[in-house]
């Protein structure tokens, strides 16, 4: 099979991207890659196992990985963010699973 999957160009997706972007964060800046930096901070800082960070996010280098997501965060800080949870009752698109992945 040959041809583009989605019939837009790189320029027109890219466009669309930022518009995305823009309508998600109300106007603020969007820091690019803000959530797998910060999922690797907090998750290290929590853990402190940068071998299995480096299985779970994809990554290929612990080197890389250790010096810039080391002392990323406090320990302390990783918990509350680990904690976070949805509210229990009152919210209409939260999905709860009978068992854990």
């Amino acid at each position: 099979m040959e041809g583009r999957i989605v019939g837009c160009s790189f320029a027109v997706l890219r466009a669309k991207r930022r518009a995305n972007w823009k309508a998600v964060a109300g106007g603020a800046p969007w820091i690019q890659q803000g959530m797998r930096h910060t999922f690797c901070s907090n998750w290290l800082a929590a853990h402190g196992d940068v071998n299995k960070l480096v299985l779970l996010s994809g990554h290929d280098s612990t080197d890389v990985m250790w010096r810039c997501y080391h002392r990323g965060t406090k320990k302390a800080e990783a918990e509350r963010f680990w904690s976070i949870m949805p509210p229990r009752s009152g919210a209409q698109n939260i999905i709860e699973y009978r068992q854990k992945a």
